[in-house]
This record gives structure tokens, C-alpha cells and sequence, in this order.
């Protein structure tokens, strides 16, 4: 079995599958150039020559672990390697006030806005929102369906009624383009094979055309976009509001959390909402909400000074 399809059976995203082939081709090519001897000596140059992150070390440590013992057969035993220790403080994540994300999105242009609104107004990571399918939208009670997002969980979320009027327009849009691309027999493709072979002729149905298609065709597949235009849209909205931070589609998704839990929203509602496992991962944006509602004691009422008395000079005893 390939790395792909070991994925895929897995129920890893199309990101997840990227960053594991990526450290599958550079372990490849540091044993070509006898760089390793082994996984072990591997992680160990990533530590110490490269100078990489501890976390990232991890990264690798769990995709090559993966493609030894699913592709290769071969089992790591627990506890067989050792890894760089990692700062057990999370950092505290980027986000933008309310005021700024409506300030950015107000300032971006074309399709990419309303992914923006979409991205804030759900709380969604880009992946899971590019590669929805119109079936995933349920535009009468206005609600959207996550399907195998990281973790292959699924989740359902309402979509903001601000949004529902441009997104209506859109869903009708991509009705139109869809019926272009059947006339034409053209298709929307999935990545997992027996999948592929259970919908057969579906995956050329309107209801399984992405919601986001690519501008692009690859000889009779239409996939969905990917996120470069939305980034580059991103960073321009916030060069023109002046936003210093470093933004990128993910500071939605912090936004919304942060948002939420300033508006005084229970934590497990947003722990459910965002599709975290565990609570100590929303946890972190309590640190981001926390700081909102503090007032520095610079900022306080200053104390009133005591009036000033007349004090007899002293005087020296004769």
C-alpha cells in the first residue's frame, strides 16, 4: 500500500497527506545521501544540525512513523527514539478583535470575501472549507456540515445570517457552472479510491460539485480551489487597515473562538463548536479573552493627593 492510500484508509486530510509525503521524500533523500543511517539518526540531524523546532521534530517523528509501519511494515516499538524535549507553554495564538475582522473583510474583494465571512463566521480551518461540496449546505435552516475534518471528525455549524444572502447568490452561481461543466462531462473527483468506485457517476451530480471549484481543469476533473488567493487577498485587506499582526486564513478561526468566549459563550459549547478533542486546546484562547476584560493599574483612578498644610518652620532654640 502507498502513502496515500494508507492515509486516506486512515481518514487523514489532503494537508495531512502533504506534510507526510513531504517528510517521507526528505528522509528518502537524506538516506540516499547516506545524511541517516536511520529514522533515529534522522531526527537527531533535524535537532541538532538543522536546528529545527522540537515540535517540528515531532511532526516528523509521527509521519515517518507512519510510513514505516503502514507502507513499509516496519513497527517503531513506543518509546524506541529519542526526541528533543518541547516547551510544555503553548504559545498564545494570533487573532483580531471583532472590529479588525470586520475592518479586513470589509476591505477584501471578490470570492475571497465571502470565504473570509465564512472562515469568521464559522470558526472552520480553510481545508475543511475549500473542499466542501453543495451538499454539505443546507441553505433552508442555514446550516453547513463539516465532513472528516482534521481528525476525521465531522461537524455541523450554523451559517451566519449575514453571510446567507451572498452565499445563496454563490450556491445559484455554482449551479449554473455546474451544469456548464456537465454538458461538457466534466466531473468533481474524490482522493479516496474505493470511495471513488462506490459513487462512480455521482461525483459528477450537483450535489457533490464543490462549493469553492478551481478556476483550473485537469483534463475532465474539476477540483477545489486552493487557498492562495484568499491569503494574497488576506494580506493585502490588512496592509490597507494597517493591521501589524501576521495574519494568515487561520486568524479567523482564533477570532471567532476568541469572540466567542468575550461575549461570555461556555467553554464546551466552543470546544464542540471549533471540533476539539480535547478542552485544553480551547483552553488556550482563554489566555487571548482574558487579557480584554484586565485594566492596568496605570489606567486606574488616580488616588487623591492630600491638601497641603502649613508647617510651622522650626526654629532653633536659643
Amino acid at each position: 500500500m502507498d502513502l496515500k492510500n494508507a492515509q486516506l484508509k486512515a481518514g487523514h486530510s489532503v494537508a495531512t497527506w502533504q506534510a507526510y509525503r513531504g517528510w517521507m521524500l526528505r528522509y528518502r533523500q537524506a538516506r540516499r545521501e547516506k545524511r541517516c543511517r536511520d529514522l533515529q539518526s534522522y531526527l537527531d540531524q533535524l535537532s541538532t544540525v538543522e536546528r529545527v523546532n522540537p515540535k517540528t521534530v515531532r511532526h516528523a517523528l509521527n509521519a515517518l512513523k507512519f510510513y514505516h509501519e503502514k507502507v513499509l511494515g516496519i513497527e517503531i516499538p513506543e518509546k524506541s527514539l529519542t526526541l528533543p524535549r518541547v516547551n510544555p507553554h503553548k504559545n498564545v495564538p494570533v487573532w483580531l478583535t471583532h472590529e479588525e475582522a470586520v475592518d479586513v473583510i470589509g476591505r477584501m474583494r471578490g470570492l475571497a470575501q465571502l470565504q473570509a465571512e465564512m472562515l469568521y463566521g464559522t470558526g472552520s480551518r480553510i481545508t475543511a472549507l475549500l473542499t466542501l461540496r453543495l451538499k454539505d449546505i443546507d441553505l433552508g435552516p442555514g446550516l453547513v456540515v463539516f465532513r472528516h475534518d482534521k481528525g476525521g471528525k465531522s461537524r455541523t455549524v450554523r451559517i451566519p445570517a449575514s453571510v446567507m444572502p451572498r452565499l445563496t447568490a454563490h450556491v445559484a452561481a455554482m449551479r449554473l457552472q455546474w451544469e456548464s461543466d456537465r454538458r461538457a462531462g466534466r466531473s468533481c473527483p474524490v482522493d479516496d479510491p474505493s470511495l471513488a468506485r462506490k459513487l462512480g457517476k455521482q461525483t459528477g451530480t450537483l450535489a457533490w460539485y464543490w462549493l469553492f471549484p478551481s478556476a483550473t481543469v485537469r483534463g475532465l476533473e474539476r477540483w477545489h480551489a486552493t487557498d492562495r488567493a484568499i491569503s494574497s487577498e488576506l494580506k493585502r485587506a490588512a496592509e490597507e487597515a494597517g493591521i501589524t499582526k501576521r495574519v494568515s486564513p487561520h486568524v479567523f478561526r482564533h477570532s471567532n473562538a476568541t469572540a466567542l468566549l468575550e461575549r461570555g459563550e461556555n467553554i464546551r459549547s466552543i470546544q464542540e463548536h471549533l471540533g476539539h478533542t480535547h478542552v485544553e486546546t480551547t483552553e488556550i484562547y482563554t489566555h487571548a479573552a482574558g487579557t480584554e476584560s484586565l485594566i492596568s493599574p496605570m489606567d486606574m483612578a488616580p488616588p487623591k493627593r492630600a491638601e497641603s498644610s502649613t508647617i510651622t518652620p522650626f526654629r532653633r532654640m536659643a
